[in-house]
């Protein structure tokens, strides 16, 4: 399931409905997806599932577990191909014609087909069954956790609770303001072997892990980590079992993947990741077998700036100017801010209608910083200072992209969600598991989790207590609201 590690095989037993409509006019055809388990075997709950990247839903890879756990299961293409390789790229949908992006399919994408899925779903429930559902629920991680807040500030009505991790809102400002550090490596004109980037975040966790009092592999206190690369220019690492020496440019390009993009005048860009999240989504490179290394851009980056910016498909990355991405991270944000950010912090729409919310973010997540996520729940709390009753945020140290890294993830944290719809018992924390059987508790925003003695593997071992804060607070930083 979406943000969660557990997996495993199934053998259900289905009705499958596929309802196909478009809108007068648009020219768009959407596809929802609904799997209704046997009478006998539904709970009576609906679960939607969201999707991720440029795909607004998985398919099958999350509504099969959905219908083995008795829920009705739905999701929605959003009118283009979705799925894995799909969610990499907008290639295959996002321009009408050359210079111009398909503005319909781009609303669906953004919202639209959101709330239609819903309405589309439960009217299928009812058809079936006899009866509407007795809870409804959504659940999604990076793209999905987006259309989780998009539907939680748009259309309150929807679902009862939502599940929204590791949140991709801001979209329009993320994206393409991750593409600076292969911005960089181009300036420079210097393309450090894969190899290097790893060993710099290596050295960060071990600079950075004790921290919090537990040398675990873990940078769980982000913001305490000043590890500048600078400082270990020269030194040497392992590289595929030969000693190399990390460069003035590899120290350069992940810094920039670590600061964020700023203008000189500090007004637009958007945070960097963290020290202990892995680099190759934002910077990679690839070497021929006589040694010479080539950006190998991620076309989750690049390709929101070729389709939706530049809105040209044989656009080159490699021709633009400093200027010029500063240019188009700005423009990017006027043009889809409104439509795409997902990150309204009036939640009180869906305060109103009862709604509840969870979110947890991965400290150590790879493609979405989690600063914004914090920022966006800086300014919910800044509205509402008792927001918490019904919408809680938690952090998950050492955790990547969804699932992940070498942290504790909170493979319960939807079950928790259903017990507060239900039963109104609100999570305190959300308990978290590792693979070598370490168990922690996530601490809900603003607490934190801190060591305080015995084994690492215990959960006992750590308590969430007040944070300190470190400086000006991410939603109070000049760029966060560009837009």
């Amino acid at each position: 399931m979406p943000g969660s590690s557990q997996a495993g095989s199934y053998t259900i037993d289905f009705c499958n409905v596929t309802v196909t409509y478009g809108h007068e006019g648009w020219n768009d055809t959407i596809n929802v997806h609904a799997w209704l388990p046997a009478a006998s075997s539904w709970n009576g709950r609906l679960q939607a599932l969201g999707g991720g990247g440029y795909s607004a839903s998985f398919g099958p890879l999350y509504t099969t577990q959905a219908v083995a756990n008795g829920y009705v299961a739905i999701d929605t293409d959003a009118g283009h191909v979705m799925g894995t390789d799909a969610a990499q790229s907008p290639k295959d949908w996002a321009l009408a014609s050359p210079g111009n992006v398909n503005i319909f399919l781009l609303e669906d994408f953004a919202s639209i087909s959101l709330h239609e899925m819903a309405v589309i779903g439960k009217a299928v429930a009812n058809a079936y069954y006899g009866t509407q559902p007795s809870y409804s629920y959504f659940e999604g991680c990076s793209g999905g956790g987006r259309q989780g807040l998009m539907i939680a500030e748009k259309f309150a009505d929807d679902f009862d609770g939502i599940l929204a991790v590791a949140p991709a809102i801001n979209i329009e400002d993320f994206i393409p303001a991750g593409y600076w550090a292969n911005q960089v490596m181009n300036d420079l004109g210097v393309f450090p072997q894969p190899c290097e980037f790893p060993a710099f975040t290596q050295a960060a966790i071990a600079a950075c892990d004790g921290l919090d009092g537990a040398t675990d592999g873990i940078i769980a206190l982000p913001d305490l980590c000043k590890f500048n690369p600078n400082d270990i220019v020269g030194q040497t690492f392992s590289c595929e079992g030969t000693q190399q020496n990390f460069t003035q440019a590899g120290a350069s390009i992940v810094k920039a993947v670590w600061d964020g993009f700023q203008s000189a005048d500090g007004n637009i860009g958007w945070f960097g990741l963290n020290k202990d999240a892995l680099l190759s989504t934002y910077i990679n490179t690839k070497c021929s077998s006589n040694g010479t290394c080539s950006p190998a851009i991620s076309d989750l980056l690049s390709g929101w700036l070729r389709y939706f910016i530049v809105k040209d498909p044989s656009w080159d990355p490699k021709s633009m100017t400093d200027t010029q991405l500063s240019s188009y991270i700005q423009e990017s944000g006027q043009q889809y801010h409104a439509m795409l950010s997902a990150a309204d912090p009036d939640l009180s729409n869906f305060r109103a209608v009862g709604g509840r919310m969870i979110t947890w973010h991965g400290l150590a997540d790879e493609a979405i910083p989690p600063n914004g996520t914090i920022a966006y729940y800086q300014k919910v709390l800044a509205l509402d200072s008792k927001a918490d009753d019904f919408y809680r945020v938690f952090e998950a140290p050492g955790v990547g992209h969804c699932i992940g890294g070498n942290g504790p993830i909170p493979n319960d944290a939807f079950d928790k969600l259903v017990a507060w719809v239900e039963n109104g018992v609100a999570p305190d924390t959300l308990a978290a598991t590792y693979t070598n059987g370490t168990s922690r508790n996530l601490c809900p925003y603003p607490l934190q989790q801190v060591y305080l003695s015995g084994e690492y593997n215990n959960s006992a071992s750590f308590a969430c207590q007040p944070r300190t804060e470190q400086g000006t607070p991410a939603s109070e930083l000049p760029f966060f609201n560009s837009s």
